[in-house]
């Protein structure tokens, strides 16, 4: 029994090794990882650089002007009701930067997966794979556990990219980014399970169409889209009540990332641009991180009913 499983384990690994390899060499990944990489660059050094300039003259001008005429300081006054008059730049940098490599690897992610099995059903190869002496299951575990690999791969390079460019730019090594991105890298993980779950049911174009609709539905924008026309325009709660439910919890994941970041500052932000009208937990949406749990679970489980028992032939 032992031994069996053994050989089982087996089994997955080298189907993981050897698709991992495959996914290595695609020009794709390094496209996509070195877009990334310019872009962290151009943010941390070129962006930070000049926020700081900027800061300095400001400062300046603050320190010159805040002066009475006797050469002591004026107190300043801030406006207490900007919620956003309290967040440090660097926060806005981060979250910028975070964004930008969470929606790459995303996409990223999305087309590593429509790749692994879609394309091999729809040239009919599948078959040939199905046919060698390993299981479904093993089939099943091994690709997926190649895509997740890579995208591990990516956002650790990425991510020790952007603390170099932290360094270089003056910023200064951000620990709380590492933690932020931690938890960032479930939502590549998340919609690229979820896009091969939906190639072993349809053509693997038709999957990356949905699964990008479904990327941009469950972002912040597309949730406060959701509802400003199906609950403020067409009246329609319970309908957005099921959508919100249907879409994976990828905001769940983006809000505790960014608290990394800064405790709470964006959902502040987020509501003081959506004056109120923001997608809450009462209007159905998931907010904790048992959500993306279970979720991810009854995904999981369905891909894997869905290879076992499909007929390819």
């Amino acid at each position: 029994m032992q031994n069996a499983h053994v050989t089982e384990m087996a089994s997955v690994y080298y189907i993981a090794k050897r698709t991992l390899l495959d996914i290595l060499q695609t020009p794709v990944f390094w496209v996509s990882l070195a877009l990334a990489g310019f872009i962290c660059f151009s943010i941390l050094f070129w962006g930070w650089r000049d926020i700081q300039s900027q800061i300095n003259t400001e400062t300046g001008m603050v320190k010159l002007e805040h002066h009475d005429g006797h050469g002591f300081p004026m107190e300043d006054n801030f406006d207490e009701l900007d919620p956003l008059s309290n967040i440090k730049p660097e926060t806005f940098i981060l979250w910028f930067v975070y964004g930008i490599t969470i929606g790459i690897s995303s996409l990223l992610g999305i087309y590593i997966m429509l790749g692994l099995i879609g394309r091999e059903m729809d040239r009919r190869t599948i078959d040939l794979l199905i046919a060698r002496p390993v299981s479904r299951s093993q089939i099943y575990m091994g690709k997926l556990f190649a895509g997740w690999m890579s995208l591990l791969i990516f956002m650790a390079l990425i991510g020790a990219w952007s603390l170099i460019c932290m360094q270089l730019g003056g910023m200064g090594v951000q620990d709380n980014y590492v933690s932020a991105l931690a938890y960032g890298t479930l939502a590549p993980i998340f919609i690229s399970t979820i896009t091969m779950v939906f190639t072993l049911w349809m053509h693997w174009l038709v999957a990356g169409f949905l699964a990008n609709i479904i990327l941009f539905a469950s972002s912040t924008t597309g949730l406060f889209m959701i509802k400003l026309l199906g609950v403020e325009v067409l009246k329609m709660k319970v309908p957005v009540l099921v959508i919100y439910k249907i879409l994976p919890p990828m905001n769940v994941i983006g809000q505790h990332a960014t608290n990394n970041l800064e405790t709470d500052a964006w959902f502040r932000m987020v509501q003081w641009f959506l004056e109120g009208m923001g997608p809450t937990a009462a209007d159905g949406l998931y907010t904790e991180m048992w959500h993306v749990g279970a979720y991810f679970a009854i995904v999981f489980i369905l891909g894997w009913l869905s290879f076992f028992r499909r007929q390819f032939t």
